[in-house]
């Protein structure tokens, strides 16, 4: 389902006047209209999280699920919260869809163990060599095929992507935290919540290299693909794959010592 550059976006007036339609009528036309409206947020949800859902569920798949958490949202929508239709459907596709590719077991035993012998061999290596090992130079310290290493790290990476990307799906639904702040039932608690998180996800960010920060404001901000990133950086994609993990688990340490204290 996809809005056509002939359809015309709904302004906020005409949303409400559809969705108060098909909230008291039930009218199947008024909600597949909103649904046909909003249907670009599956897409760039889908298409953002590709890079690191490949071999897990592929971009149609995502967009069906986004789709369906999409029409989801619309029944449980709460106009009277003061909360943007956009933002709130936003927040739950993308949930939507990282919860599918997680149940596509995608951090398989195989991937952990392997994740700690590569983080041991670095350590090693990066100890012996005073400084970071090439993926070359780990490949003949482990006697592993560089492929073979090569996609062992892309997994490990995107689990690391992924599991962040879990972390921040709970953290906003902590005391309605991300709520619109017009909303009258935010509570100076959950205003509270909301300011130490951006708080702490701002001192996080302070705290990467100048190429962590690059990379994770031209992912998560400008929404380009790895790929883009590497052009940008003349880096090869893998690099900017493990730049990315390595900036993403310095966020979640930061985060969960804040969630789970």
């Amino acid at each position: 389902m996809n809005l056509s550059s002939e359809q015309k976006k709904l302004t906020e007036e005409e949303f409400l006047s559809l969705f108060e339609k098909y909230k008291t009528t039930g009218d199947i036309g008024a909600r597949n209209q909103i649904v046909l409206n909003f249907s670009y947020i599956p897409q760039t949800v889908a298409y953002q999280l590709r890079g690191i859902s490949q071999g897990y569920a592929q971009v149609d798949d995502m967009i069906n699920q986004g789709i369906v958490t999409l029409i989801d949202c619309i029944d449980k929508f709460d106009a009277d919260k003061g909360i943007k239709f956009e933002y709130y459907a936003f927040m739950r596709v993308r949930g939507g869809i990282i919860d599918l590719v997680r149940k596509q077991d995608w951090i398989p035993r195989r991937v952990r163990e392997m994740s700690k012998r590569i983080a041991e061999a670095q350590m090693e290596l990066s100890n012996k060599l005073m400084r970071e090992p090439t993926m070359e130079e780990l490949s003949d310290y482990m006697a592993i095929p560089i492929e073979k290493l090569s996609a062992c790290s892309n997994e490990i990476n995107n689990s690391v992507v992924f599991s962040f990307e879990e972390l921040i799906q709970n953290m906003s639904q902590m005391g309605s935290s991300l709520e619109s702040d017009t909303n009258e039932d935010f509570s100076p608690e959950k205003r509270l919540i909301k300011q130490e998180m951006r708080q702490v996800l701002k001192e996080a960010i302070d705290g990467l290299t100048e190429r962590e920060k690059t990379v994770v404001t031209l992912y998560y901000y400008e929404n380009l693909m790895l790929s883009d990133i590497a052009d940008v950086l003349e880096i090869s994609v893998q690099r900017v794959s493990q730049i990315n993990a390595k900036a993403v688990a310095k966020l979640k340490t930061a985060m969960e010592k804040y969630v789970y204290g």
